[in-house]
């Protein structure tokens, strides 16, 4: 899902960068508020785990593979706003260190990978009912982390559709079907692992999920 530089036309970059940078601004606020004194150590910790999850991939099908994205869980971990600074630090790292999403792309690629993965928290609370307890608060984080990569990959396909790299192949209409296909596959992955991983903090050590006691309302 990560956007190289030159598949994008330079109108849908600028616009990225400004609505993405509109979301950062407003969970840099938002995290702040919540975590005065500890935001960057807990910032640099969940990157660096989430920045090595996502070196691990899993078979989908026909030789194609996927990898945990990490939005959701990050959400799940630290809160919706501390989740899209975090996510948005290991795509920075992803760009400048191993060309894994492109710096003119990059705009996009926070977009569909931070934004719409923290945002899915909302989706969960709203699906959950702050009630926390039982298997409707495991499947509601099942469905949004599922849910964010589908959406991802929707606004992915879009973006490169209206773009005039494809506009030869016939744009949205070969883009958007092709990026919902396997990520409709691959989101069912990322919902295990990120199900199975809030499962276990949720037994083991409750304490460190902090987006729990944000749905508590603590």
């Amino acid at each position: 899902m990560h956007i190289p530089d030159g598949l994008l036309s330079p109108e849908i970059s600028v616009l990225m960068y400004a609505v993405s940078v509109i979301f950062l601004v407003w969970s840099w606020k938002k995290a702040k508020a919540a975590y005065p004194k500890s935001l960057a150590s807990l910032l640099a910790v969940s990157s660096a785990f989430v920045f090595a999850a996502q070196m691990i991939n899993f078979p989908i099908a026909y030789g194609t593979s996927g990898h945990l994205v990490g939005g959701t869980f990050l959400a799940m971990l630290l809160g919706p706003y501390a989740a899209i600074l975090g996510m948005t630090i290991v795509l920075l790292m992803q760009a400048l260190f191993f060309a894994d999403g492109g710096i003119f792309a990059f705009g996009a690629n926070v977009f569909n990978m931070a934004v719409i993965g923290g945002l899915s928290f909302f989706l969960v609370k709203m699906l959950t009912r702050n009630n926390i307890h039982g298997s409707r608060f495991f499947f509601s984080v099942f469905f949004a982390s599922w849910l964010s990569v589908v959406l991802g990959a929707l606004t992915c396909g879009l973006q490169i559709g209206f773009s005039p790299a494809f506009s030869s192949v016939g744009g949205i209409k070969a883009t958007v079907p092709a990026m919902l296909f396997w990520h409709v596959l691959i989101g069912l992955g990322e919902a295990a692992i990120t199900t199975t991983l809030v499962t276990q903090l949720w037994r083991l050590q409750p304490a460190v999920l902090n987006g729990i006691a944000i749905l508590r309302g603590e």
